[in-house]
Parts: structure tokens; C-alpha cells; sequence
């Protein structure tokens, strides 16, 4: 049980309590997972803020300019990780 010391901190044996748990096979997948999405949305943010400034340039097909793209790609990274958690997804 958790308890004040006289400097005001509080004091308990949790982190000691969780050392003692056991590691498995299932802690490993879950970690290699995280990593991997991890690396993937990195990926992905680099890809998407190299191809803002080429979907930007003049005679690109699009007239549109870097911070629209920016901003409504932003909005729309947003929008699809809210809509991807509500949905049970992410």
C-alpha cells in the first residue's frame, strides 16, 4: 500500500512488483508490433512531406499550393486516425 513519507513523496513497491512479472512470447510480439508501426508512421510522414512540395510546384497538373496541401493533408491524417480508432481499427 502506497505511503507518504515526511518530505511529502509518495512511496510504494509497484515498480518493484512489476519486475517480478513474467516476460513472454506475447510481450515480445507486442513489442516487435509497435515497433513496426512505429517505423511505418515515420515512413509515412516522410513520404507524405516530400510529396507535398512536388504536388506544389508549378505545371504539376494541380493548382494548389504547398500549405493546402499541408494543411488539408493534415486534416485528413487526422480526420483518418480519429475515424480508424472509433471504428475499433487502430
Amino acid at each position: 500500500m502506497p505511503s507518504t513519507s515526511q518530505s511529502g513523496a509518495l512511496r510504494t513497491n509497484i515498480p518493484a512488483r512489476l519486475d517480478r512479472l513474467p516476460w513472454s512470447r506475447w510481450h515480445v510480439r507486442i513489442l516487435i508490433g509497435l515497433g513496426v508501426v512505429w517505423i511505418l508512421d515515420g515512413l509515412e510522414v516522410t513520404v507524405v512531406g516530400n510529396l507535398t512540395g512536388a504536388l506544389a510546384k508549378p505545371g504539376s497538373g494541380i493548382q494548389i499550393t504547398q500549405s493546402q496541401v499541408t494543411g488539408f493533408g493534415g486534416a485528413m491524417y487526422v480526420a483518418g486516425a480519429c475515424a480508424g480508432r472509433c471504428s475499433g481499427a487502430g
